[in-house]
């Protein structure tokens, strides 16, 4: 037994408590940050000057998505915008809409790829820059939805002559399948510890849709040619690249989210996770400490609990500290969702955060079995 301060604690007691304190604290510092993230980035007054925006899309095989996305992008509120539509070797009635509407439309742009390449996401997306005449490069999928007339002006509100990236979320509200749920639960957390990594100058990229960097930047820096070696998510590791915390820009506001429409089942909810994974891969040690500790010190606290509510004579105590940190989390929980425009996210919620460092677990061993059996 050790008696400190008139108490006495065995010494698997002792160690459990402090591990579990120890953990409380660095996730009470994570929900800090969060909530500083979720709190800043409000919409500015509005501003007199816009900068020129060029809306890059590759397709291929999205004639009717195309159909009903364009529309709604070319009826934007705004002075200086261009749609610029690469099309990827499209064998449906892509070219032909594209072309019709070009006759249509002056602010409509095409680039049409004919052949297959080695690093297609790389060409498609490089050629659209290369399209474009704009200032700035917002990038979109086929399957996105913009809510608002004002979606421009909204993403024009975190532009401006310092920064260099921004970065829009994207919700999941409207897709359908058995892994929309799942894939809700981990687009919306990752937006949030991504927007506080900021702090620490590390703002990590959570998809490649609803994101934009400056044109002129790109090409300075030759594009893709750092990151070619991934042979995935180019334009992800390109941003995350070029970002650091002053010339990076979130937005938290309702107007500037677009929403992704599609059907998702087991399986593509499984490569969706997989495609995560491997992107943070390639990140920064600094950026998969930040976020490993994140995840272990979550599961480590739930293990840690869940002992102590067995073994310890402090259990009620234990159980304080628990409620206090779930009713902290559910209150700026329900106040992010609020503003990301997420609803019925919480609070099972809190069972995902629990389960995803085994899901990660799980898939990271799959994944390296499978890499090593291709390299064979």
């Amino acid at each position: 037994m050790i008696e400190i301060s008139g108490f006495s604690f065995g010494i698997l007691e002792l160690g459990l408590l402090v591990g579990f304190l120890l953990t409380f604290l660095i996730q009470l510092f994570y929900q800090l940050l969060i909530n500083v993230f979720t709190l800043s980035g409000r919409k500015k007054e509005k501003q007199g000057e816009y900068p020129s925006i060029s809306i890059i899309i590759p397709s291929r095989n999205y004639e009717e998505n195309l159909r009903e996305l364009i529309p709604t992008l070319l009826d934007q509120d705004y002075p200086d915008f261009e749609v610029v539509v690469v099309d990827d070797c499209s064998s449906d009635g892509t070219e032909w809409y594209l072309a019709g509407l070009k006759l249509e439309s002056s602010r409509i742009k095409t680039s049409r790829i004919i052949q297959e390449t080695d690093f297609p996401n790389a060409l498609v997306i490089t050629i659209g820059v290369r399209a474009a005449t704009k200032e700035w490069l917002i990038f979109l999928n086929p399957l996105c939805r913009v809510r608002s007339k004002d979606w421009l002006k909204s993403f024009a509100a975190g532009m401006n002559q310092k920064t260099e990236a921004v970065f829009g979320f994207v919700s999941y509200v409207n897709h359908e399948g058995s892994m929309q749920k799942l894939i809700r639960y981990e687009n919306f957390d990752l937006f949030l510890l991504s927007g506080s990594a900021r702090y620490f100058g590390m703002p990590m990229p959570v998809t490649d849709m609803n994101m934009a960097y400056k044109r002129e930047q790109f090409l300075d820096l030759k594009g893709f040619a750092g990151v070619l070696d991934a042979r995935f998510s180019e334009n992800e590791l390109y941003i995350n690249k070029i970002s650091n915390r002053k010339n990076t820009s979130f937005l938290l506001d309702r107007t500037s989210i677009i929403d992704f429409k599609g059907d998702t089942d087991w399986h593509d909810g499984m490569n969706y996770k997989k495609k995560q994974l491997m992107l943070k891969r390639k990140f920064t040690v600094g950026q998969n400490v930040y976020l490993w500790i994140n995840s272990l010190s979550r599961l480590a606290f739930d293990v840690l609990m869940i002992l102590l509510l067995i073994i310890s004579p402090w259990r009620l105590y234990v159980a304080g500290v628990y409620l206090f940190k779930i009713i902290h989390e559910l209150v700026w929980g329900i106040v992010a969702a609020k503003r990301l425009g997420e609803r019925k996210l919480l609070p099972s919620l809190f069972i995902y955060r629990s389960l995803v460092p085994f899901l990660n677990f799980i898939l990271s061993v799959k994944q390296l079995f499978t890499h090593k059996k291709r390299r064979r």
